[in-house]
């Protein structure tokens, strides 16, 4: 920087060159702006998408019952109250898994509103079978609690595309992992665990639920790689170009405009689509023909 005596509140002035190595442009009347590829930079940043990936572990029930073998258990039988023991998440993109635990006296509340803050923002949620298991059980428990969540929120459940799409032997994540190369599944100790933290010791229930919370960990590590590795072909729940500021015809998996027209195709009643290939990520998707000419521009 060079001092500029001439201006008591401005004594130091950057070079022009310093401030084309920052992206600024220098107009006519020497003050800075930035340059429209910073501009651009700033918007994708202001407009990144929140996508979450996330799992949570359950507590059992305590009921009473007559006698073994399978039989029907009704409500009245109940003794015990399920509650969620932990919760694991991250964001796509982002490298930092967190964690929450219930509390000393097992209550999930304290847990489930600091999740929450994080929850309520996502633009997207992310599980396997997720759409049955995680997303009704936090919806319960915020009833329960009194505690806001959005309802509304976008949800990919990876297990529920997997079967619409693929017939594999197995949709368990274990099996899954492996059928596709990706992060294995972590094992546990089986139902041990859940004795240990529910009804063991302090010492015991403080070890084990850090094993769970790691088995947690593992089932993130291993649904964001079933994510990425599947996107290609099972697409998205919400168009991510779009929610990043580009046009329609831009993939909605990634937001990438280096794409191209795979194939013409037509509805039942006859109006054209065009089906799109993403050079970036590899997904495909369908656009209306008057998309496609608009992008052709």
């Amino acid at each position: 920087m060079k001092e500029n005596k001439g201006d008591s509140r401005n004594r130091y002035r950057m070079s022009d060159k310093t401030a084309l190595e920052l992206g600024l442009i220098v107009n006519k009347s020497g003050r800075y702006r930035l340059s429209d590829g910073i501009k651009k930079d700033l918007r994708l940043i202001k407009n990144s998408p929140r996508v979450m990936i996330y799992d949570i572990e359950t507590s059992r029930i305590d009921a009473k019952l007559w006698w073994t073998g399978k039989q029907f258990v009704g409500h009245k039988q109940v003794r015990t109250e399920p509650k969620i023991i932990s919760i694991c998440w991250k964001w796509v993109g982002n490298d930092e898994v967190y964690s929450l635990v219930w509390d000393k006296k097992h209550n999930d509340k304290k847990m489930l509103r600091k999740f929450l803050k994080q929850y309520n923002k996502a633009d997207l949620v992310i599980g396997q079978n997720n759409d049955k298991f995680d997303n009704r059980w936090v919806n319960a428990r915020a009833l329960k609690h009194r505690l806001f969540v959005n309802v509304f929120v976008k949800s990919l459940d990876i297990m529920k595309q997997s079967k619409r799409l693929f017939r594999i032997i197995s949709y368990s994540m274990d099996y899954t992992t492996k059928f596709i190369n990706a992060t294995f599944k972590q094992s546990h100790e089986g139902m041990v665990m859940w004795d240990k933290i529910e009804e063991g010791t302090k010492h015991e229930q403080k070890e084990y639920l850090a094993k769970m919370v790691d088995y947690n960990v593992g089932d993130i590590v291993s649904t964001e790689d079933m994510y990425v590795e599947m996107t290609p072909y099972i697409g998205q729940k919400i168009h991510l170009g779009v929610l990043m500021g580009g046009e329609k015809s831009s993939c909605p998996s990634c937001g990438s405009d280096d794409v191209k027209m795979f194939k013409k195709t037509f509805t039942a009643v006859g109006t054209v689509q065009r089906v799109m290939h993403c050079n970036k990520c590899r997904s495909q998707y369908k656009i209306s023909n008057r998309e496609y000419l608009k992008s052709l521009i």
